[in-house]
């Protein structure tokens, strides 16, 4: 079930995304030397039940890059990578999957567009948002999901941005979770200047 968010509430969460997306792509180009897109986010609300059964087979063992984060609220950051993800993500970073490198890599990778995301989210609020050093898991996508956000003292809404990342003929499409704390998207939309 979808989280009674009106139009315009998500429109405004997509912009968010959308500007983190543009500093994201900016700073890929600058890791990679290489010219890369990030297209506009698909931004969803959903109740946190929905979007673990959303982001896949329960059973697919998966790549999850964490990135806690501190400050006026506490969130969690997740991006998930499903298998063939993974192996593209690596193929647009030049990086052997499975190496050092390649972790070293797809922890960046997250931390990147994790932080872009923040970056736009403390621009439009003026929230004290910081992300903490991120973190890889390598499980099933249900056990993973389960232990990083079953979190009694987090929203129970969750919101869920896709986007494809384009380096050169090379595309991949990481999943992102942003799980608030409870109550705290209210907070977020009323200094957007909407109201839940």
């Amino acid at each position: 079930m979808t989280a009674t968010y009106s139009d315009a509430q998500l429109d405004a969460l997509r912009e968010v995304a959308n500007i983190g997306s543009s500093t994201a792509a900016t700073a890929l180009s600058s890791m990679t030397g290489i010219s890369v897109t990030v297209s506009t986010p698909h931004a969803r609300a959903m109740a946190l039940a929905d979007a673990i059964e959303y982001a896949g087979p329960g059973e697919t063992v998966v790549t999850t890059i964490l990135i806690p984060v501190v400050g006026d609220l506490d969130a969690i950051v997740l991006m998930v990578l499903q298998p063939e993800t993974e192996a593209a993500a690596c193929r647009l970073l030049g990086v052997e999957q499975d190496s050092e490198v390649g972790v070293s890599a797809l922890l960046e990778l997250g931390n990147i567009l994790g932080a872009s995301y923040l970056g736009a989210l403390v621009t439009l609020t003026a929230l004290r948002l910081e992300p903490t050093p991120p973190e890889m898991v390598r499980d099933m996508l249900a056990a993973t999901l389960a232990s990083a956000l079953l979190i009694d003292v987090r929203e129970e809404i969750v919101f869920v941005l896709e986007s494809t990342l384009s380096i050169a003929s090379h595309q991949c499409s990481p999943m992102f979770l942003f799980v608030p704390t409870r109550g705290s998207v209210d907070d977020i939309l009323k200094r957007l200047h909407l109201t839940a």
